[in-house]
């Protein structure tokens, strides 16, 4: 090898070891650069093990029993129900039987998905149909909470109406033979009935004329926007929304670190100002920029795609709720981070891990337990249940006041602990 080339490959060395040294003396970005992927394929590994296994054995889906008929009939269901594989079946809390006020409010509060309702005399209805094909119907009712997964409900739901379809045709049979063998009393000689009888009164035949008159319906809770389904959109802009809202984490932690690098900080300082005001001045404008990316978000969705929005006082306290927080997370990003490396990898870090956990990208419903209980201490979640409690629920401010509180307690934890560590320089 030539002098020359020598000299090449010694140049390229040298560049490569000054790099290194440079990443080995960051070594805190160095460590995030690891942990960001490894935290993301851990959340959603362990998040995305419940997208297709929710609703099976094992990982049951909850389902509340509010059994307010005394006939055997019902009864008979949730026996038939408890064997189903995917299934809770919950009758009683803290030892007390359930009662209509109560399944709303474990729906609404609890985050139970849904509930089975029968109707006082549901059996009796049943035997009545027996008789007189036109009598009063029977009816259960499926509550659901309308944030769930339609799929899924639909899945529960075909379940359960064909466990509700079959109780009412057997309960159909007995009494129907009985009137079928009248017709041949003081007859000495039957052989040969039995197979008329057999396929008169299968299953399928008996189908053809209907459910027993069984009426199967969804409902929802009474203080919730009744018959409307969510549609993808109010679905998928709230999340989206939250998701983008916390990348001003990045745009403000590097405004901080440019003023510190060219000694914008330290000229700000000797003015006559505390540093609480001095930080809330900084923050301002990207707070004003972020109630305006959600304004233009959520007009994307009523525009393009006709989302309905209501109650609009709740829907801006979720938001100035939010948007304190994302500007909070910010901030202490930029009193943590030393570096534009450090900057850049703990604003991706928190903007994608928490988004996972919260359930921007995976429904915290097919979570692992410990997931969901670790999703509460994510600014995400709340803000994601506010938005779904006004847009999907169809409730106002008041009943968002719990989410609105929660995200600005993150706002002033983060503040204050952003407070406790900046500095100037």
């Amino acid at each position: 090898m030539t002098g020359a080339g020598k000299g090449v490959i010694y140049q390229i060395v040298a560049i490569a070891l000054k790099e290194l040294k440079v990443l080995w003396h960051d070594r805190e970005a160095l460590a995030t650069l690891f942990a960001m992927p490894m935290f993301f394929i851990l959340v959603m590994s362990f998040a995305l093990e419940g997208v297709f296994e929710a609703g099976k054995k094992g990982r049951p889906i909850e389902l509340l029993i509010l059994n307010q008929d005394e006939g055997s009939i019902s009864r008979q269901v949730i026996d038939d129900l408890k064997r189903v594989e995917g299934l809770i079946l919950i009758e009683a809390h803290h030892g007390t039987p359930l009662t209509l006020d109560k399944v709303e409010q474990l729906i609404r509060e609890q985050g139970h998905p849904m509930a089975l309702i029968f109707q006082r005399d549901f059996s009796e209805r049943i035997l009545q149909a027996n008789k007189n094909w036109s009598a009063q119907e029977a009816t259960v009712s499926l509550m659901v909470d309308p944030v769930m997964n339609q799929q899924l409900v639909a899945s529960i739901r075909g379940t359960i109406q064909g466990i509700l379809e079959r109780s009412a045709l057997m309960a159909h049979i007995p009494q129907r033979m009985k009137q079928e063998l009248a017709k041949f009393s003081g007859i000495p000689f039957l052989s040969g009935i039995e197979k008329p009888l057999e396929e008169k009164f299968s299953a399928e035949r008996l189908r053809e004329r209907g459910t027993g008159g069984v009426v199967f319906r969804t409902i929802y809770p009474r203080d919730f926007e009744k018959d409307r389904r969510p549609t993808s959109t109010e679905q998928n802009v709230p999340g989206y929304t939250i998701f983008g809202v916390f990348f001003i984490v990045l745009t403000l932690a590097s405004s901080f670190h440019q003023e510190k690098a060219d000694g914008t900080l330290l000229r700000i300082r000797a003015a006559p100002l505390t540093k609480a005001s001095f930080l809330i001045g900084k923050l301002l404008p990207y707070y004003f920029m972020n109630l305006i990316q959600i304004a233009s978000m959520f007009a994307v969705g009523v525009v393009v795609f006709g989302m309905k929005l209501d109650h609009f006082s709740g829907l801006l306290l979720v938001s100035l709720a939010l948007a304190a927080s994302a500007n909070g997370l910010g901030l202490l990003v930029a009193s943590l981070a030393k570096t534009e490396a450090q900057i850049n990898s703990l604003s991706m870090l928190f903007a994608i891990t928490l988004a996972a956990l919260g359930g921007m990208m995976v429904p915290t419903f097919v979570m692992p337990e410990w997931m969901k209980t670790l999703s509460l201490f994510t600014p995400h979640a709340w803000a994601l249940a506010g938005y779904h409690d006004v847009i999907i629920r169809g409730l106002g401010a008041r009943e968002v006041l719990t989410e609105a509180g929660v995200l600005l307690s993150f706002a002033c934890g983060f503040f204050t602990l952003a407070l406790w560590r900046f500095r100037f320089n």
